[in-house]
C-alpha cells in the first residue's frame, strides 16, 4: 500500500506542476517550439523519478498487474507501453541508472525522452503529457541494439517468415496433390451405389425330394377315396335304408360305401349337390347330424353356379339367404380358416338359389357351400 500511495503522490506531484508551470507561463508569447527553462527543468526532474521508481523499481508481477489495470480502465498507452517493457526486460538486464532527461514542446502538450542504463544495454523512454489535463499521451520504450544484433535479429525474422512461406507453399503443393485421388474416389462411390450385376449361374435341376411320411399318407388316402367312389359309382340297384340312404357294394374288407347325402328311393327326382363319398364301418348307418340336416333344409331347390369352398373350415356366419339377389363381388358366407375369417363372394350376379351350409358347419375345401341362378 505505501508503494501505490508514493507512486500516486508522484504522478500527481507531475501532473500538478505541469500544470502550475504552464498557467505561470502563458503569458508569454513565444512560439510552440520554445519551452520555459523552468517548466524544462521541473518536467524532466519529475519524469526521472517517475521512470525510476514507478517503473523501473517494479517487478516482473507489479508490472503484469498494471497492465491489467490499465486494460480494465481501457488505458490503451500504458497498457501498450507497460506490455512492450515487460517483453524487452530479459533483453535489457537489471536496472542500473537513469543517465538523463530531455522535455520539448508539442502541440498538445510535452513530450520527455529519458535515457537510462540497464544491464545489458541502454533505454530510450518516451513519455508525453496532455497540458491541459496532464494525462499520458506517449509511453514507448526503445531498446539500443548494436549493429550485430539488429543483423541477427533481421536475419531471424526473415527466416522465420521464410520458413513460414515455404510451410505454406508445401501444404497448398499437398493438397493439390490429393485432387487426383478426387475421380477415384467418385469411381468407388459410383460402383457402391450402382454394384455390377453377378453372372447367373445355370442351378442343375433338383431331384425331387423323398416323399414324407405325411405324403405317404395323403397318397394312401387318396387311393382308398378313389377306390370308395369307383365302388359307389358301381352300385345302381341297392335298396334304400330306413335313413333314406342307398348303401354301396360291400368291400372285400367288410366296408361298404355311402354317399353324404343319400339318394331317395323316391320317383320323383331330388336334384341334390354331389358330395364326395366316405368309408365307413360294415355297421348299422349312424342318424344324420342335426348341422347337416339343417343345411340340408336350407338348401332348397340347387342353382346351376355352384360356390365352393377354396379351403377346409367352419361357417362363421351367412350374409345371405335363398332368393336374395346379389351382384359380383357381394359376400354371401364367413368362412373361418386358419384362425382368419375369410368372405366367400359371389361369382357373378344373378339370385341365391340356396345355402348349402349353416352357422358352426366345418365344411372341407370343394365342398359346395351356396348356389345361384
Amino acid at each position: 500500500m505505501k508503494q501505490w500511495f508514493r507512486k500516486a503522490a508522484l504522478c500527481f506531484a507531475l501532473a500538478l506542476s505541469i500544470l502550475t508551470l504552464a498557467a505561470c507561463g502563458s503569458s508569454q508569447k513565444d512560439t510552440v517550439e520554445t519551452i520555459d527553462p523552468s517548466v524544462k527543468t521541473a518536467l524532466e526532474e519529475q519524469a526521472k523519478q517517475y521512470a525510476e521508481q514507478s517503473i523501473y523499481a517494479l517487478s516482473d508481477e507489479e508490472i503484469a498487474s498494471q497492465i491489467q489495470s490499465a486494460y480494465k480502465t481501457k488505458d490503451e498507452i500504458t497498457y501498450n507501453g507497460l506490455t512492450n517493457y515487460l517483453n524487452d526486460k530479459e533483453r535489457l538486464g537489471d536496472f542500473v541508472s537513469v543517465d538523463d532527461a530531455v522535455a520539448s514542446k508539442t502541440e498538445d502538450g510535452y513530450s520527455i525522452v529519458i535515457d537510462s542504463t540497464f544491464e545489458k544495454r541502454t533505454l530510450k523512454l518516451t513519455l508525453g503529457l496532455n497540458e491541459t489535463t496532464g494525462k499520458t499521451t506517449e509511453m514507448t520504450f526503445e531498446p539500443h541494439y548494436s549493429l550485430a544484433e539488429q543483423m541477427e535479429d533481421a536475419g531471424a525474422n526473415l527466416l522465420v517468415g521464410m520458413g513460414t512461406v515455404f510451410a505454406v507453399l508445401i501444404f497448398i503443393a499437398w493438397v493439390i496433390s490429393l485432387f487426383k485421388y478426387i475421380s477415384v474416389f467418385e469411381n468407388k462411390m459410383k460402383k457402391q451405389k450402382t454394384p455390377a450385376e453377378a453372372p447367373k449361374k445355370t442351378e442343375a435341376p433338383k431331384a425331387a425330394a423323398p416323399a414324407t411320411p405325411a405324403a405317404k399318407q395323403d397318397d394312401v388316402m387318396q387311393a382308398v377315396i378313389a377306390a370308395a367312389i369307383a365302388a359307389y359309382e358301381a352300385d345302381t340297384e341297392g335298396t334304400a335304408s330306413e335313413n333314406g340312404f342307398v348303401p354301396g357294394p360291400t368291400l372285400q374288407n367288410g366296408l361298404f360305401v355311402r354317399p353324404l347325402r343319400g339318394r331317395s328311393v323316391s320317383s320323383a327326382p331330388v336334384e341334390t349337390a354331389s358330395a364326395a363319398p366316405v368309408v365307413t364301418s360294415a355297421v348299422p348307418a349312424a342318424p344324420v347330424a342335426p348341422a347337416a340336416t339343417s343345411a340340408a333344409a336350407s338348401a332348397g331347390t340347387q342353382g346351376a353356379v355352384k360356390v365352393e369352398s377354396p379351403m377346409p373350415g367352419k361357417i362363421l356366419a351367412v350374409k345371405k339367404s335363398a332368393g336374395d339377389a346379389v351382384k359380383s363381388g357381394d359376400v354371401i358366407l364367413i368362412l373361418e380358416a386358419m384362425k382368419m375369417e375369410n368372405e366367400i363372394v359371389a361369382p357373378q350376379d344373378g339370385t341365391i338359389a340356396s345355402i348349402n351350409v349353416s352357422v358352426g358347419d366345418a365344411v372341407e375345401s370343394g365342398a359346395t357351400l351356396a348356389t345361384l341362378n
